[in-house]
């Protein structure tokens, strides 16, 4: 009985996601970006406030200073409706290469990106859970680089709704996504030059612990660096930021020093310039941080003290 409910909500769940598919699709045709959003945006206020009341934030685990006084409900409950507002994007991926949308998307650093290709180097591009992440490969496509990126679990996982709107995406012949289980395709689809996103602060596969800032680390996973290693690849990491309005900066940080990516005892070094990279975007935004980023924080034990002995 349980699979038959599970499957019925499933289905239900589709078939909105469809319904919304034509809708949003032919509302962005017929309005401005401005008012597209303009129309959405009490809509899904809405919404946040009323999934606030059925699921209120949990309270913060004790988080560094600087992220701490962004985990209000107030902020939550905007970040629940940004969220909404973002996801309308993925409905329309093949138009956001056109006039009317590039202007919504600032992109820095690119040019890091670009030497790689042109030195036939393989393009690994790490990032965390933080701004409109989701969002990442969808600009990274408009822009002319048929970026996928690198998801946990299994490919028979993938929602239907993901797969009717691949059709969508420019490149449709490029996978947009890879799971665990096609390591040899993610092989083949370095080796022709395009960019893979990977997550670092997903919770699965190996770990390592990096510094994060005073009195906190970092658990890492170490996916991205190893097939940096192993594809010889530029590891270039990467974020986003929600400006507001359906308008995000998209910059790409410093590549990973070649002499970092050379054996297993180099990878916390590698690991550490990652975060350094990114840690101007946590710190001018911390209500951006996500949960799946916060989690991976942990603080630093106690220096231990040696007793002294007696004279």
């Amino acid at each position: 009985m349980q699979r038959f409910f599970n499957s019925l909500k499933v289905a239900f769940k589709d078939a909105a996601g469809l319904c919304f598919f034509s809708i949003f699709r032919q509302a962005e045709r017929l309005l401005s970006g401005q008012r597209f959003y303009s129309m959405l945006r009490p809509f899904f206020a809405a919404r946040a406030g009323l999934n606030s009341l059925f699921k209120p934030p949990q309270p913060s685990a004790d988080l560094p200073d600087f992220l701490r006084a962004s985990r209000t409900v107030a902020i939550a409950r905007q970040q629940r409706r940004d969220g909404y507002l973002n996801h309308v994007i993925e409905f329309f991926p093949d138009r956001l290469g056109g006039a009317k949308w590039m202007n919504h998307c600032r992109i820095t650093g690119l040019s890091h990106v670009q030497q790689a290709r042109q030195d036939r180097r393989a393009v690994l591009l790490a990032f965390c859970h933080f701004g409109p992440y989701y969002l990442l490969r969808f600009w990274l496509r408009a822009a002319g680089f048929p970026a996928a990126t690198f998801i946990g679990g299994k490919s028979e996982i993938r929602p239907r709704l993901a797969r009717f709107k691949d059709r969508f995406s420019p490149f449709p012949e490029i996978p947009v996504a890879f799971y665990q289980d096609q390591l040899r395709a993610v092989s083949g689809f370095l080796a022709a030059g395009n960019p893979l996103l990977i997550p670092i602060d997903a919770p699965v596969g190996k770990q390592m612990i990096v510094p994060f800032c005073d009195g906190w680390s970092f658990q890492m996973a170490t996916g991205a660096v190893r097939l940096a290693i192993r594809h010889r690849a530029a590891l270039i990491p990467c974020s986003i930021i929600d400006e507001g309005g359906w308008h995000f900066c998209l910059k790409f940080g410093w590549p990973v020093p070649e002499a970092y990516l050379a054996t297993e005892a180099d990878w916390p070094r590698a690991g550490k310039h990652l975060l350094a990279e990114m840690m101007g975007e946590f710190q001018a935004h911390p209500q951006q941080c996500s949960v799946d980023l916060t989690r991976c924080l942990k603080p630093n034990p106690p220096p231990s003290r040696i007793p002294t002995l007696p004279a």
